[in-house]
Protein backbone atom coordinates (compact mmCIF):
# COMPACT_ATOMS: atom_id res chain seq x y z
CA UNK A 1 0.00 0.00 0.00
CA UNK A 2 1.40 3.40 -1.00
CA UNK A 3 1.12 6.09 1.63
CA UNK A 4 0.72 9.63 0.34
CA UNK A 5 3.60 11.73 1.64
CA UNK A 6 3.26 15.51 1.75
CA UNK A 7 6.68 16.88 2.75
CA UNK A 8 5.48 20.50 2.58
CA UNK A 9 2.70 19.88 5.09
CA UNK A 10 5.02 17.95 7.40
CA UNK A 11 7.73 20.64 7.21
CA UNK A 12 5.18 23.37 7.97
CA UNK A 13 4.38 21.60 11.24
CA UNK A 14 7.90 20.49 12.19
CA UNK A 15 9.44 23.93 11.64
CA UNK A 16 7.74 25.14 14.83
CA UNK A 17 9.15 22.37 17.03
CA UNK A 18 12.29 20.74 15.63
CA UNK A 19 15.88 21.99 15.75
CA UNK A 20 16.65 20.02 12.57
CA UNK A 21 14.51 18.03 10.14
CA UNK A 22 15.32 14.55 8.88
CA UNK A 23 14.15 13.81 5.34
CA UNK A 24 14.00 10.25 4.03
CA UNK A 25 15.37 10.03 0.51
CA UNK A 26 15.45 6.23 0.16
CA UNK A 27 12.87 5.35 -2.49
CA UNK A 28 13.02 1.56 -2.44
CA UNK A 29 12.15 0.90 1.20
CA UNK A 30 10.76 4.17 2.57
CA UNK A 31 9.06 5.97 -0.36
CA UNK A 32 11.47 8.86 0.09
CA UNK A 33 12.88 11.12 -2.59
CA UNK A 34 15.70 13.61 -3.04
CA UNK A 35 12.97 15.89 -4.41
CA UNK A 36 11.65 16.22 -0.84
CA UNK A 37 14.82 18.01 0.32
CA UNK A 38 14.30 21.38 -1.45
CA UNK A 39 10.59 21.32 -0.60
CA UNK A 40 11.38 21.03 3.10
CA UNK A 41 14.30 23.46 2.83
CA UNK A 42 12.07 26.18 1.34
CA UNK A 43 9.59 25.91 4.21
CA UNK A 44 11.74 25.24 7.26
CA UNK A 45 14.80 27.30 8.23
CA UNK A 46 16.31 24.45 10.27
CA UNK A 47 19.18 22.29 9.01
CA UNK A 48 18.00 19.39 6.84
CA UNK A 49 19.38 15.86 7.31
CA UNK A 50 19.42 13.53 4.29
CA UNK A 51 18.41 10.14 5.72
CA UNK A 52 19.28 7.30 3.37
CA UNK A 53 21.42 4.19 3.09
CA UNK A 54 24.42 6.18 1.87
CA UNK A 55 27.13 3.97 0.39
CA UNK A 56 28.48 6.10 -2.47
CA UNK A 57 29.93 9.64 -2.62
CA UNK A 58 27.47 10.43 -5.42
CA UNK A 59 24.62 10.23 -2.91
CA UNK A 60 26.27 12.92 -0.79
CA UNK A 61 26.82 15.20 -3.78
CA UNK A 62 23.18 14.64 -4.71
CA UNK A 63 22.03 15.41 -1.17
CA UNK A 64 24.00 18.66 -1.16
CA UNK A 65 22.71 19.60 -4.61
CA UNK A 66 19.17 19.11 -3.29
CA UNK A 67 19.94 21.39 -0.31
CA UNK A 68 20.65 18.93 2.51
CA UNK A 69 22.85 20.34 5.29
CA UNK A 70 23.87 16.99 6.76
CA UNK A 71 23.83 13.30 5.91
CA UNK A 72 23.40 10.05 7.80
CA UNK A 73 26.28 7.56 7.67
CA UNK A 74 25.33 4.17 9.11
CA UNK A 75 28.21 2.12 10.48
CA UNK A 76 26.04 -1.00 10.09
CA UNK A 77 26.42 -0.74 6.29
CA UNK A 78 29.87 0.89 5.97
CA UNK A 79 33.37 -0.30 6.73
CA UNK A 80 35.83 2.16 8.26
CA UNK A 81 37.44 3.16 4.96
CA UNK A 82 34.05 3.80 3.31
CA UNK A 83 33.01 5.88 6.31
CA UNK A 84 36.19 7.97 6.18
CA UNK A 85 35.77 8.57 2.45
CA UNK A 86 32.09 9.53 2.72
CA UNK A 87 32.63 11.73 5.78
CA UNK A 88 35.48 13.53 3.96
CA UNK A 89 33.19 14.20 0.98
CA UNK A 90 30.46 15.53 3.28
CA UNK A 91 32.88 17.77 5.16
CA UNK A 92 34.37 19.08 1.89
CA UNK A 93 30.84 20.19 0.99
CA UNK A 94 30.44 21.82 4.43
CA UNK A 95 27.85 19.24 5.43
CA UNK A 96 27.41 17.77 8.88
CA UNK A 97 27.58 14.03 9.46
CA UNK A 98 25.30 12.05 11.77
CA UNK A 99 27.14 8.78 12.45
CA UNK A 100 24.66 6.03 13.30
CA UNK A 101 25.44 3.11 15.60
CA UNK A 102 23.23 0.36 16.97
CA UNK A 103 25.56 -1.77 19.09
CA UNK A 104 28.76 -1.69 21.14
CA UNK A 105 31.04 -2.68 18.24
CA UNK A 106 29.74 0.16 16.05
CA UNK A 107 30.02 2.56 18.99
CA UNK A 108 33.69 1.67 19.45
CA UNK A 109 34.25 2.21 15.72
CA UNK A 110 32.52 5.61 15.87
CA UNK A 111 34.82 6.65 18.71
CA UNK A 112 37.92 5.41 16.85
CA UNK A 113 36.77 7.21 13.68
CA UNK A 114 36.43 10.49 15.59
CA UNK A 115 32.69 10.92 15.01
CA UNK A 116 31.47 14.19 16.55
CA UNK A 117 27.71 13.56 16.29
CA UNK A 118 26.58 10.00 17.03
CA UNK A 119 23.05 8.70 16.59
CA UNK A 120 22.16 5.63 18.63
CA UNK A 121 19.51 3.70 16.73
CA UNK A 122 17.13 1.97 19.14
CA UNK A 123 15.70 -0.08 16.25
CA UNK A 124 17.32 -3.38 15.29
CA UNK A 125 17.42 -3.16 11.49
CA UNK A 126 17.42 -6.97 11.17
CA UNK A 127 14.06 -7.58 12.85
CA UNK A 128 12.82 -3.95 13.31
CA UNK A 129 12.36 -4.44 17.07
CA UNK A 130 12.80 -1.43 19.37
CA UNK A 131 14.92 -1.38 22.54
CA UNK A 132 15.42 1.99 24.26
CA UNK A 133 18.05 0.33 26.44
CA UNK A 134 20.47 0.85 23.54
CA UNK A 135 20.55 4.56 24.30
CA UNK A 136 20.66 3.92 28.05
CA UNK A 137 23.65 1.58 27.67
CA UNK A 138 25.63 3.17 24.84
CA UNK A 139 25.26 6.93 25.37
CA UNK A 140 27.24 7.08 28.64
CA UNK A 141 30.21 5.45 26.87
CA UNK A 142 30.64 8.45 24.58
CA UNK A 143 32.76 11.37 25.69
CA UNK A 144 31.43 14.81 26.57
CA UNK A 145 32.84 16.14 23.29
CA UNK A 146 30.38 13.99 21.31
CA UNK A 147 26.83 15.09 20.55
CA UNK A 148 24.50 12.12 21.15
CA UNK A 149 21.19 11.70 19.33
CA UNK A 150 18.77 8.95 20.34
CA UNK A 151 17.00 7.57 17.26
CA UNK A 152 13.82 5.53 16.74
CA UNK A 153 11.15 4.20 19.04
CA UNK A 154 10.62 7.40 21.00
CA UNK A 155 6.90 8.06 21.21
CA UNK A 156 6.22 9.94 24.44
CA UNK A 157 7.43 12.97 26.33
CA UNK A 158 8.15 10.71 29.31
CA UNK A 159 10.59 8.72 27.15
CA UNK A 160 12.32 11.93 26.05
CA UNK A 161 12.69 13.10 29.66
CA UNK A 162 13.97 9.72 30.82
CA UNK A 163 16.48 9.29 27.98
CA UNK A 164 17.76 12.84 28.44
CA UNK A 165 19.43 11.61 31.65
CA UNK A 166 21.69 9.36 29.57
CA UNK A 167 23.86 12.09 28.05
CA UNK A 168 21.50 12.45 25.12
CA UNK A 169 21.63 15.81 23.35
CA UNK A 170 18.72 15.29 20.99
CA UNK A 171 16.22 12.90 19.51
CA UNK A 172 15.36 11.78 16.01
CA UNK A 173 11.60 11.31 16.21
CA UNK A 174 9.11 10.34 13.55
CA UNK A 175 8.10 7.42 11.43
CA UNK A 176 8.92 6.31 7.95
Amino acid sequence: MMIEIDPARIAAIYKHYASAISVLTDEKYFQGSFDFLPIVSQIAPQPILCKDFIIDPYQIYLARYYQADACLLMLSVLDDEQYRQLAAVAHSLEMGVLTEVSNEEELERAIALGAKVVGINNRDLRDLSIDLNRTRELAPKLGHNVTVISESGINTYAQVRELSHFATYGFLIGSA
